[in-house]
């Protein structure tokens, strides 16, 4: 008599639809714990605990660890719903042959807009406008009578003296100049769109972005020339000892006192003093940064104190599509596997 095969136990402590969970359902026990499904994410030694019977974990934010690895006796593939698979420790992994799949790009829609959308900001100091107008610097008097009236004539802010005409005045994109510090998927997409906006395109990158580079036509240049050329520079790269700080003192000094940064990546990018230091000195024109070198930002921090400078709390890839986009990914993925073929988006291709 025939018996129907174990079914494998997937552990999911990452984000995913329920599309995707029911596709995964067809073919694996699925049980779900951890920052997907709570919010919180799970310690080391609850995570060791979960894992046990486990022979395929899809993890979001908790991290992976040597012990987990060991604890994880049953394991047989890891999927991380992420571009870049930082939380695992990738050598315990490959002592043990354990395959790891991700998901790059899974953001690179989300993010690219963002970063545009703070070059708009800081080009035209939308955000700016939007707080003087709410503290009350350029309101008018009181109305008792607000909703009566329905003006037709020529209306027009205050244009004199220190109106937000005179003081709010920006820039527009068309005919500046973009430097993009790597050229990932993130980067493709927002050269793409700052074409569209009639922007010229620089980056620095290294020689294995060159085939995207070329496919768009972007200049490939060095980073003194893309220092020394560009309105806005934007940062698109990974963390490495060649890339770490690599806006330091001395990179700022070459840099037009109009330029404004923008900053989607990593803050470690950037060298923290230099850039409070620049700020203060409005030897640039100002930055917008959606990654801190502390997260949650103090309290205290000096960027908040300062009006040339945008932050947002770590929003770029923050939309409704992501979620789905990396759960599809992962699961194409996890379902290539069991059938014997070779994950799509594999990190670790040494382990099969």
């Amino acid at each position: 008599m025939s018996t129907t095969p174990k079914k494998p136990e997937v552990l999911i402590t990452m984000s995913i639809s329920q599309s995707q969970i029911d596709r995964l359902k067809k073919f694996c026990n699925v049980i779900q714990a951890g920052w997907g499904l709570t919010g919180v994410r799970l310690s080391e030694d609850e995570l060791c605990l979960k894992i046990k019977d486990a022979e395929i974990l899809l993890v979001g934010y908790e991290k992976v660890t040597q012990k987990v690895i060991q604890c994880a006796e049953q394991l047989k593939l890891i999927g991380v719903s992420r571009a870049n698979p930082v939380n695992v420790d990738i050598r315990a992994i490959n002592q043990k042959h354990i395959p790891l799949i991700y998901a790059p790009g899974r953001n690179a829609i989300a993010a690219a807009e963002y970063t545009l959308g703070l070059m708009i900001n800081q080009a035209r100091q939308i955000d700016r406008g939007d707080r003087l107008l709410r503290s009350g610097k350029y309101l008018g008097k009181f109305s008792d009578n607000l909703l009566a009236e329905n003006p037709c004539d020529d209306v027009i802010w205050d244009l004199d003296g220190e109106s937000p005409y005179n003081q709010l005045r920006g820039i527009e994109l068309a005919g500046k100049t973009l430097g993009l510090i790597g050229f990932g998927n993130v980067a493709a997409r927002v050269a793409s769109l700052a074409k569209a906006f009639g922007m010229r395109i620089l980056t620095y990158t290294p020689e294995r972005d060159n085939k995207r580079v070329k496919q768009l036509g972007i200049s490939i240049v060095s980073l003194k020339q893309l220092l020394n050329d560009s309105d806005f520079i934007s940062l698109h790269c990974s963390v490495n000892d060649e890339t770490k700080s690599i806006l330091d003192a001395e990179a700022f000094s070459q840099l037009k006192p109009s330029v404004y940064i923008i900053n989607t990546a990593r803050a470690c990018l950037i060298d923290q003093s230099a850039l409070i230091d620049a700020l203060k000195k409005n030897s640039i024109g100002g930055a917008a940064l959606d990654v801190f070198w502390y997260e949650p930002l103090p309290c205290n921090h000096p960027l908040l104190a300062m009006e040339n400078v945008t932050l947002t709390p770590h929003l770029a890839g923050a939309t409704f599509e992501v979620p789905e986009r990396h759960s599809k990914m992962l699961v194409d993925d996890v379902l290539a596997w069991l059938d014997k073929k070779t994950p799509r988006n594999l990190y670790n291709r040494d382990a099969l």
